[in-house]
């Protein structure tokens, strides 16, 4: 049942235009079969290591993927077609990876499937401890090589900061107040931010990273990338590069990921007409009047 559900969400994230069939259609219906079969090989190998009592050999089953993969697009290509999504054969092998591991620690008395994050703490205070327990989903993220960091938990994609970009959207200092009017939702992360990003004013020709539905997450959204083991900024690695980080411009670079430490971050959540729940040092959850002016990060659904 796992493995159907995992195969359908996959699926989701490759579906292709319901109209006539084109060249891009043909590929994708042939990247959502490839999906499933990699899913089935990947649970097949996991049970094969059950039964004999060693390591899972996932080998052939990556090999065959990237062999795939390549040449569904290519044959697009062949055709003048195009045919490359969200979804990398990378990024799906990690997604299916992820999925595959959750599956078996369930199926391994470990007490059911995890769906809330893990908080990231390590670090054990005593049995029974979140550092000692460590439960929910672990971290998997992938560094898309385009700006942006797809969560492979929840199906996110988070924008990328680069920390020598001046007054640019993407500068990790850069900030933006919420709102103008001290109750709309109006202010300038909406029309210097949110807006370039989905480049209104040129019509959606120029939105980052191919994608014009870039917004402010909530404060669920953006509280799953806390990490609670790293201190200052308190968000995991990819999403701060601190040996490669000072100064990097190029956010399309995987060494090139920087978190301002001593910033606070815009979510999208109002609970109060007059205040906005706001994250300080990627972990502390509070609310702030909306003409305030933080740092924002945008996120989008990924598929």
């Amino acid at each position: 049942m796992k493995t159907n559900l995992l195969v359908g969400a996959v699926a989701l994230a490759l579906v292709g235009s319901a109209n006539a069939v084109t060249p891009e259609d043909k590929c994708e219906a042939t990247k959502n079969k490839i999906a499933g079969k990699y899913a089935f090989c990947r649970a097949k190998a996991a049970a094969k290591s059950i039964k004999k009592d060693e390591a899972a050999d996932y080998a052939k089953c990556d090999a065959k993927l990237t062999t795939a993969w390549a040449k569904a697009e290519q044959k697009a290509v062949d055709k003048g077609a195009s045919c490359v999504d969200s979804v990398t054969a990378a990024g799906l092998q990690s997604f299916v990876s992820s999925e595959i591991s959750t599956v078996a620690a369930a199926l391994d008395a470990s007490g059911g499937l995890a769906i809330l994050p893990a908080s990231g703490q390590t670090t054990s205070y005593g049995a029974g401890s979140d550092g000692d327990l460590q439960v929910g989903r672990a971290a998997n993220y992938f560094d898309n090589g385009d700006g942006t960091i797809s969560d492979l938990r929840t199906g996110l994609m988070w924008e990328k900061k680069g920390d020598g970009l001046g007054s640019g959207v993407h500068a990790n200092w850069m900030s933006f107040t919420w709102s103008a009017s001290g109750t709309e939702f109006d202010g300038t992360v909406v029309t210097g931010f949110l807006d370039v990003l989905n480049d209104v004013a040129g019509g959606g020709t120029a939105c980052f990273a191919g994608h014009c539905d870039w917004r402010l997450p909530n404060s669920f959204e953006l509280q799953s990338i806390s990490d609670y083991e790293a201190e200052s900024p308190g968000v995991p690695e990819v999403f701060h590069r601190s040996a490669t980080c000072t100064g990097c411009t190029d956010i399309t670079l995987t060494s090139c990921s920087c978190t301002e430490s001593n910033s606070s971050y815009w979510t999208s959540t109002s609970p109060f007409a007059n205040e906005v729940v706001g994250l300080f040092h990627g972990s502390l959850v509070f609310t702030v009047a909306k003409t305030s002016s933080f740092v924002a990060r945008a996120v989008r659904d990924g598929n």
